[in-house]
């Protein structure tokens, strides 16, 4: 019998991370189905960054531990799997991933709330997925330099909004946090982390080619468009990926060093 839509594949182990391994339809098709069922669902990504996030704070780690459905957002993660003997299906970015989700929920009804970026461009990623998207019910947006004493006031807009899918962009790890710390405030089935996803509908933000981003160097192009703000990400980031990948590599390679963090079924221990 094949799953429900709703149900979520037992997640596999790659550099100690607990990934879902999805392909984007089935991420969508689950998504959906999660957000019209309004069971809660926390939504996050993984990519060289938030690894080597997670490696560094053992706080961060747990939190992505915690989530619901993780998935590979980034080359290298699949690649780091694949060294490992595991097969994911393959990247699923934000990018590739939103005009899919934004034509599903329009036919389904399901509703969206936008939270992050700087002032007015939730907002006009807003408008822009409208003109796409007529009859996609937008619930709300709001932007996300907001500080913590402001989080009641924030909580207070997407509950009288009531969405069904709430996305977060306000980078790594502040939305993974913001989202786990009041999870149980927020009247959202979904909630979602999606990085600077509202930049590029915004048109904040330019997209590598199609084809860099096939041969998996998106990030070349994103340091080549914004070297000050983005060097210690790439140029410091990714060797440091490249040895924690080492790490958990030489680990599972060890009879005593496999992780045990799963269940032979996929599930996370307690």
């Amino acid at each position: 019998m094949s799953p429900a839509p709703a149900d979520l594949p037992a997640p596999v182990d790659v550099v100690g991370l607990p990934i879902r391994p999805f392909d984007l339809s089935g991420l969508i098709a689950t998504v959906v189905a999660r957000a019209q069922g309004r069971i809660p669902t926390f939504g996050c990504y993984a990519n060289a960054h938030t690894v080597n996030l997670a490696c560094a704070d053992p706080g961060y780690s747990r939190v992505l531990e915690k989530c619901d459905l993780l998935f590979a957002d980034g080359a290298s993660i699949v690649w780091a799997a694949h060294l490992a003997g595991i097969t994911l299906p393959g990247r699923i970015t934000a990018m590739d991933y939103l005009p899919v989700l934004a034509g599903r929920c329009e036919q389904a009804e399901v509703s969206l709330f936008l939270l992050g970026s700087k002032p007015g461009v939730a907002e006009k990623a807003r408008q822009n997925l409208m003109t796409k998207f007529p009859r996609l019910r937008i619930a709300g947006f709001h932007h996300g330099h907001f500080d913590i004493a402001e989080s009641e006031t924030v909580i207070s807009a997407i509950n009288a909004a009531r969405p069904d899918i709430l996305l977060v962009g306000m980078s790594s790890p502040r939305q993974e946090q913001w989202i786990i710390e009041n999870q149980h405030r927020i009247d959202a089935p979904v909630r979602w982390c999606v990085g600077a996803l509202f930049d590029y509908l915004a048109g904040e933000e330019l997209r590598a080619p199609a084809w860099l981003c096939r041969a998996g160097f998106e990030w070349l192009f994103r340091l080549a468009m914004d070297p000050v703000g983005k060097w210690r990400r790439y140029v410091l980031g990714n060797p440091r990926f490249v040895w924690n990948t080492v790490r958990w590599l030489s680990q599972r390679r060890r009879p005593s060093g496999i992780s045990a963090r799963f269940e032979p079924t996929g599930g996370l221990h307690q």
